[in-house]
């Protein structure tokens, strides 16, 4: 169907007719779809598809004439898209930050490596009661994390108690949320472990 085509269906959705909104959002449907299937997996592409075409329903009557529906509707796929790789960007720092913490070093067989280990966890939690200084909630989720840890699992099990573990605190707490704070406090966790990296160079 073309572009114009497409407007023609639009205007007359908007003015109430049913079957016009119908058709545009089945033609919609048809040109999303294999878009998305050459950016995701194919189980995701559906999804993502269904949520653009939530989007367009909500906000298609406030957009700007002057932007046909087509090209409109296309920058919204292509939000919906790059929020996707975002969000998995996010999920694979989240869980690589759970690998990188030192776990219980009683779990450890080798001497040496304990050493390192206890050395290691022992400057993090100092750079934690630093941070949670500045940042309470910083703190408070990385003492979750760190009792997580010790409870042993995988990267996703370890990461899943913690939230729960938090979720006792601030109940209403989404797994979004939950995860973009923890996100910003490993960030800032990493600025007070440089400092304090600096100040023992200077000593």
């Amino acid at each position: 169907m073309a572009e114009a085509s497409l407007d023609i269906l639009c205007k007359k959705s908007l003015a109430g007719d049913a079957q016009a909104e119908a058709a545009l959002f089945e033609a919609l449907r048809v040109r999303f779809l294999p878009i998305a299937k050459r950016r995701v997996q194919t189980d995701q592409a559906e999804d993502l598809v269904q949520d653009t075409l939530q989007i367009v329903f909500d906000r298609y009557g406030s957009r700007t004439e002057e932007t046909g529906i087509l090209v409109w509707s296309m920058t919204v796929l292509r939000n919906v898209i790059g929020n996707h790789y975002q969000s998995r960007n996010r999920e694979r720092e989240r869980l690589s930050f759970v690998d990188e913490l030192p776990r219980d070093a009683a779990a450890q067989h080798d001497p040496f490596t304990d050493l390192q280990r206890d050395d290691t966890r022992r400057q993090l939690l100092e750079a934690i009661g630093k941070l949670a200084r500045r940042f309470p909630r910083c703190g408070r989720i990385f003492h979750h994390l760190l009792s997580s840890l010790d409870q042993g699992g995988g990267p996703q099990e370890i990461s899943s108690r913690t939230l729960e573990l938090f979720r006792q605190e601030e109940p209403g707490m989404s797994p979004g949320s939950f995860y973009t704070a923890l996100h910003r406090c490993r960030a800032q966790l990493r600025n007070v472990l440089g400092e304090m990296e600096k100040g023992m160079s200077h000593d």
